[in-house]
C-alpha cells in the first residue's frame, strides 16, 4: 500500500508540474505579444518627438541625475514591488537608522516617482548638450503611464537611450551607479548592430541589482541614422513564479539556464546564468514577486549522466514545457521545465521525497508502532495477531466472493460489455453497492451512446466548413471559427459564382439563434439550400429569397431564426454585391484614411417572414481595402470582469493588423479574443471573415 500510494502521489505530481508548465508557457507567449506591442508603441512616439524641431513646453520641470547631483528631484515614494540589492560597500551611506544591521544582499526600498520621467547624464554628456532632448521626450510621460498601467508588474522599467549618452526612465528613479553608461553593455551594442527588436539573456538591472530580461528596438532618426535605443526591462520569474513555483520554496531550487554560449567542453551541459537563494524568507520573497534572482559568481554548468538530459536540452532549445523524473546529484527529482525564449528556460528541481512524504511518513509511523508493540508485548501481540487471522479469514471469504464478482463485472463493463451484471443478493453495504453498480451500467450505456453521437455530429459539421479559403487572383482570403460546444449554430462558406464571371466568388456567414445541436441542423439545412441554389445561375436577390421561404417552413414550429450576411466579390472589378438579412452590418477598412465604413441595410433575418422582400446593394472597393465579415460572438465576448470585447477593441485589432496577410489577421482576432476571456468559457460561437483587396 505504501509503495503504492508513493506511486499516485508522484504521478498527480507529474500531471499537476506538467500542467503548470505549460499553462506558464501560455502565459509566456501571450506576455511577449504584450511586450512587444507596447515596445513598439513607445519606440514609435519616441522616434516621432526625437524627429521634430518643435519641442512642447511643459509645466513639470524635468527630473534630472548625474553622477554628482539631482536636478529638480520630486518627491520619491517606496513601493513593494521596487526594492534593490544591498551592496554595502566602500563608499556606500551606512548613516541612519533604516541601515543599521543591515547586511550586503539585504533586500531595501529603491524609491521611484510615478509622476515624472527621470534623466541620467552620462559622464561627459553637458547638461546644456541633453536639454533639446529632455524636453523632447518630456511629453512621452502620459504614453508611459498608459503602458505602465496595462503592463502592471510585468515590467521593471520602460527607458530611452540615446546615442549621446542620455537615459529616459520611467518610473523615474534616482538609483543608477556613478559610472553608469548604458552605451558599453553588450545588449545596446548588439541591438545598435543588429538594427532589429532583440531579447537580451538575463543581465543584473543597474538600479536593483538583480537579473532581468531585457527587450530592445532601435530608434532612428528621419534619414534613417541610428540614434538610440528604446527598451523595456523585464523583471525574471513574474509569471513563472504565479504558476509554477511550489509553496515550499525551501524545498525546490529554482535555477534559469540556457544552451547559448556552451564550449566544446560543455556541449552536454547547460550554462546556469541565474538561481533563487533557497535563503531568502517567504517575507522577503513575495512582495518582490520573483524579481530577486541572482547570478552565479562565477561560470556554472549543470549536466546529469541520463540519456533523459539530451531530450531536456532539446526541449529548451525548442521552447516546449514539461517534466523530467531523473536525478539530480544522485537524488531522484521532478525535473520541471518552462521556456522564457529560444534557448532559455525555468528549471525548478523538486526531490521526489517532498511529494511522497505522506506515504513515507506513514510508512515510518506503522513500522515504529509495530516495533514497540512487539518489545514490550510479544506474547500478546501474537496471540492477537493469531486471533485476528482467524477471523480475518473467515470475514475475507465472506466479502472476497462478492467484490471479486463486482470487479470482475467492472472488468466486462470496462470492456464494452454493457449487459453485464453483479449477480449477487445480500442485506449490507454490498448489496445496496451492488444495486446501485446494476443502475449505474445502462446509464453508462445511455451516456456512451449519446456521447457517440455528439461526436458524429462534431466530425460531421466540421465536414461542412471549407477546407481552406479559395485562391482568387486579386484578393487575399481569410476564415476562421471556434464553436462554443461541440456543435454551433454559426456558419461560413464560400462558392463559386457562375453569373459574375472566373475572378468572382460568393460567400456567406451566419449565425443561428441559440447553439448546440438544433442550431447545428440548421445551420446545415440553410447550407445546402444557398449552396444548392446559387448554383443554378440565379441572382443574389433570388438565391436569398428562396433561401428565406425554405427556412421558414423548417423554422415554423420551433421559433429559431438565422442571421445572415451574403456578398458577391468581384476581384476584378473591385466590386461587392450584398445582402444582409438581420446579421451585423460587414467592415470596410481603408488603410490610407484610417476609416471604417459599415456596409450597412435593410435586411430581416432569414426563417421569419416567408414572403419578405430583399434587396441587394453594391460597393465599389479600392485597393488595399480589406471587408471584415464577424458573428456577434466576437464583440459580446466577455472577460472575467463582465465587460464586452466590444466592436472598438475589432476594429483596432484590424488597424493593427491590417498590414499583414488575410488569414494572419483572422487568426489574430479570434486569438485576441481568446486572451480578453482570460480563460472564461465561451457564450457564443465566434466566426469572422477577411478579404484584402489588392
Amino acid at each position: 500500500m505504501q509503495t503504492q500510494t508513493r506511486m499516485t502521489l508522484l504521478e498527480r505530481a507529474t500531471r499537476n508540474l506538467a500542467e503548470q508548465a505549460r499553462s506558464a508557457a501560455i502565459m509566456i507567449n501571450l506576455e511577449e505579444r504584450l511586450y512587444k506591442t507596447t515596445l513598439k508603441s513607445i519606440q514609435g512616439e519616441a522616434e516621432l518627438r526625437l524627429n521634430t524641431n518643435e519641442v512642447a513646453s511643459s509645466a513639470i520641470k524635468p527630473f534630472i541625475t548625474t553622477h554628482s547631483k539631482n536636478i529638480n528631484e520630486p518627491e520619491l515614494i517606496n513601493l513593494p514591488a521596487y526594492k534593490k540589492r544591498a551592496l554595502m560597500g566602500r563608499g556606500t551611506n551606512h548613516r541612519g537608522e533604516h541601515m543599521a544591521g543591515m547586511q550586503r544582499g539585504d533586500l531595501i526600498d529603491l524609491p521611484i516617482t510615478t509622476d515624472h520621467i527621470s534623466f541620467w547624464l552620462s559622464e561627459n554628456l553637458p547638461l546644456e548638450q541633453a536639454l533639446t532632448d529632455i524636453n523632447r521626450i518630456t511629453p512621452l510621460l502620459d504614453d508611459f503611464k498608459s503602458c505602465a498601467a496595462a503592463l502592471k508588474n510585468l515590467v521593471l522599467w520602460q527607458e530611452i537611450i540615446l546615442e549621446n549618452g542620455l537615459v529616459a526612465t520611467y518610473p523615474g528613479h534616482n538609483s543608477f551607479p556613478r559610472s553608469y553608461d548604458p552605451r558599453t553593455h553588450v545588449w545596446y551594442q548588439e541591438t545598435r548592430k543588429q538594427g532589429k527588436e532583440n531579447w537580451t539573456l538575463p543581465s543584473l538591472d543597474a538600479a536593483t541589482k538583480t537579473l532581468c530580461n531585457r527587450l530592445t528596438s532601435p530608434l532612428y532618426d528621419d534619414k534613417g541614422k541610428f540614434i538610440g535605443v528604446a527598451s523595456l526591462v523585464i523583471p525574471l520569474g513574474e509569471s513563472l513564479n504565479t504558476a509554477l513555483v511550489s509553496t515550499d520554496m525551501q524545498a525546490a531550487k529554482m535555477i534559469m539556464v540556457t544552451t547559448l554560449h556552451r564550449d566544446e567542453a560543455h556541449q552536454d551541459s547547460l550554462l546556469v546564468i541565474g538561481k533563487i537563494d533557497n535563503n531568502q524568507t517567504e517575507k522577503e520573497f513575495r512582495p518582490a514577486h520573483g524579481r530577486f534572482w541572482l547570478a552565479p559568481p562565477e561560470k556554472e554548468w549543470l549536466t546529469e549522466d541520463n540519456p533523459q538530459f539530451e531530450s531536456l536540452i532539446k526541449d529548451i532549445n525548442d521552447k516546449n514545457p514539461g517534466v523530467l523524473h531523473m536525478n539530480y546529484k544522485g537524488v531522484p527529482s521532478l525535473w520541471t521545465y518552462s521556456p522564457i525564449n529560444k534557448s532559455v528556460s525555468i528549471l525548478i528541481i523538486t526531490p521526489v521525497n517532498k511529494f511522497t512524504a505522506e506515504a513515507d511518513e506513514a510508512e515510518q509511523y506503522v513500522r515504529e508502532s509495530i516495533a514497540n508493540q512487539l518489545e514490550g508485548t510479544s506474547l500478546i501481540a501474537l496471540a492477537v495477531i493469531l486471533s485476528i487471522a482467524v477471523v480475518a479469514y473467515f470475514v475475507s471469504q465472506s466479502l472476497s466472493t462478492p467484490i471479486r464478482k463486482l470487479s470482475e463485472a467492472m472488468i466486462k463493463v470496462g470492456d464494452g460489455d454493457w449487459d453485464v451484471r453483479a449477480e449477487f443478493h445480500s442485506k449490507d453495504e454490498l448489496g445496496d453497492l451492488a444495486q446501485n453498480f446494476n443502475h449505474m451500467v445502462p446509464q453508462l450505456r445511455e451516456h456512451s451512446r449519446i456521447r457517440q453521437a455528439l461526436d458524429l455530429a462534431d466530425e460531421a459539421q466540421q465536414s461542412l466548413f471549407p477546407k481552406a479559403p479559395p485562391e482568387i487572383e486579386g484578393v487575399e482570403i481569410g476564415a476562421r471559427y471556434t464553436f462554443s460546444e461541440q456543435t454551433g449554430g454559426d456558419y461560413y462558406d464560400f462558392t463559386g459564382c457562375a453569373t459574375c464571371g472566373p475572378k468572382s466568388f460568393a460567400t456567406a456567414i451566419g449565425d443561428v439563434s441559440g447553439h448546440g445541436v438544433s442550431a447545428a441542423l440548421l445551420m446545415t439545412s440553410a447550407r445546402a439550400y444557398l449552396r444548392a441554389l446559387s448554383g443554378q445561375g440565379r441572382t443574389l436577390v433570388e438565391s436569398v429569397t428562396d433561401v428565406n421561404r425554405l427556412i421558414t417552413k423548417d423554422c415554423a414550429q420551433t421559433g429559431h431564426f438565422m442571421t445572415m450576411f451574403m456578398a458577391i466579390c468581384n476581384a476584378e472589378q473591385k466590386t461587392v454585391n450584398w445582402i444582409r438579412a438581420g446579421h451585423d452590418p460587414g467592415l470596410i477598412y481603408s488603410p490610407d484614411s484610417d476609416s471604417f465604413d459599415q456596409l450597412l441595410g435593410e435586411g430581416l433575418a432569414l426563417g421569419v417572414d416567408e414572403d419578405y422582400p430583399y434587396r441587394d446593394y453594391v460597393t465599389s472597393m479600392k485597393q488595399g481595402q480589406i471587408m471584415i465579415l464577424y458573428t456577434d460572438g466576437i464583440w459580446e465576448a466577455h472577460s472575467p470582469s463582465g465587460k464586452q470585447f466590444g466592436k472598438d477593441s475589432l476594429k483596432q485589432i484590424i488597424r493593427d493588423n491590417h498590414h499583414k496577410q488575410a488569414q494572419e489577421i483572422a487568426d489574430t482576432i479570434l486569438i485576441e479574443v481568446e486572451a480578453y476571456r482570460k480563460g472564461l468559457p465561451l457564450e457564443d460561437d465566434c466566426t469572422v471573415i477577411v478579404i484584402k483587396f489588392l
